[in-house]
């Protein structure tokens, strides 16, 4: 018998790992964004925009691991189910 529910399980973590790294970037570049300090002037405001670009990516990221994770979870319900 073949052990599918390993195959979910690596898929799952693999889900896991990509929300636990796109919220560490995150809060890594707002952290940055915090330690640069005013917006008020022209030069700064242009230093905003790539790490609020990458804040954006790894919303995306998250929101797809978010989704592989939602995706393991009903296909290890599925499995266990035919299981029962």
């Amino acid at each position: 018998m073949i052990n599918s529910s390993s195959g979910v399980s690596s898929v799952f973590q693999q889900g896991i790992s990509g929300l636990y790294n796109s919220s560490k970037e995150m809060v890594e570049v707002a952290n940055d964004l915090v330690r640069s300090g005013s917006v008020e002037t022209a030069t700064n405001v242009a230093n905003i925009v790539e790490p609020l670009v990458k804040i954006r990516q790894q919303q995306h990221v998250f929101d797809a691991s978010a989704q592989v994770v939602k995706v393991a979870d009903e296909a290890l319900g599925a499995l266990i189910d035919t299981q029962a």
